[in-house]
């Protein structure tokens, strides 16, 4: 069967199979991701990633949730090719790294994970309804997006599996993970962190919370998210979102590489 390996070279996100390509394949594989909306897209556009959720999972939930339409540009195989490198840095110019990397239809580039979600939360008017002026509100989205990037960068410091020792996953679970989950906690004091429907701040806690601290550690949706009452109503807010609940449950979505476990040598 097919056998995958994850792992890092260079600064770059590694995916191996011992499936051979074959002689039709492209540079670039293209999967085309159509969220259905009773309205005309507000966009176009190409994210080009990897073929795992990685820094690019909340973009795309955030695209999903905005109606946008998007094709995943994810390199032919693993590792990508020098081209293919040279392919990014040629559009997004960069010279260190361009992925996640977001091309709109207007040909407009964007790059840095938290620049690009911040952008597709405008163009998808994900930002919280607030009153002119009302600074706070605006301050309260960036400040906690940047806890739940917090959670992010600490959960990259603890795969076993790109060499991280067994004990500083061990202490993920014991005590780091629940640690940024009880600030996230603390926080959340409505149905949503700020404002009355969901946001994009909602969808950076939830990816951050389930895609690199949940969803790694066994059997975590049973014995960690209870303890965290608000955070598991809020996940499952996010995830009934009609347009969300429609790309979790889209081939696009399915297909890719999620965090899981044996991250965490389990």
């Amino acid at each position: 069967g097919l056998r995958l390996g994850w792992g890092f070279q260079n600064d770059i996100l590694i995916f191996v199979t011992n499936h051979s390509p074959s002689k039709h394949q492209n540079t670039h594989q293209t999967h085309q991701t159509t969220m259905t909306s009773n309205t005309t897209p507000k966009a176009k556009a190409k994210l080009y990633y990897y073929g795992a959720a990685g820094r690019a999972n909340m973009i795309r939930l955030t695209l999903a949730a905005s109606g946008i339409e998007w094709d995943d540009i994810k390199p032919a195989a693993f590792p990508p090719t020098p081209e293919e490198k040279a392919h990014w840095r040629s559009i997004g110019k960069n010279t260190t790294t361009n992925v996640p990397m977001l091309v709109t239809s207007d040909g407009r580039v964007y790059s840095q994970s938290t620049a690009v979600l911040r952008a597709v939360a405008r163009m998808g008017k994900l930002y919280p309804d607030t009153e002119e002026g009302s600074e706070y509100e605006l301050y309260l989205v960036d400040k906690i997006m940047a806890d739940a990037d917090d959670l992010r960068s600490v959960a990259y410091g603890t795969f076993v599996n790109w060499g991280a020792s067994q004990e500083s996953a061990d202490a993920f679970i014991d005590t780091t993970l629940e640690l940024h989950m009880g600030n996230l906690e603390r926080q959340l004091e409505g149905e949503y962190f700020v404002g009355s429907k969901m946001s994009v701040v909602d969808i950076s806690v939830y990816d951050a919370v389930m895609s690199f601290g949940i969803g790694r550690v066994p059997q975590g949706h049973a014995t960690i998210l209870p303890k965290y009452p608000k955070l598991q109503a809020l996940t499952k807010r996010v995830e009934s979102h009609e347009k969300i609940q429609t790309y979790l449950a889209s081939e696009a979505n399915l297909s890719i590489y999620k965090f899981g476990p044996e991250t965490l040598g389990k």
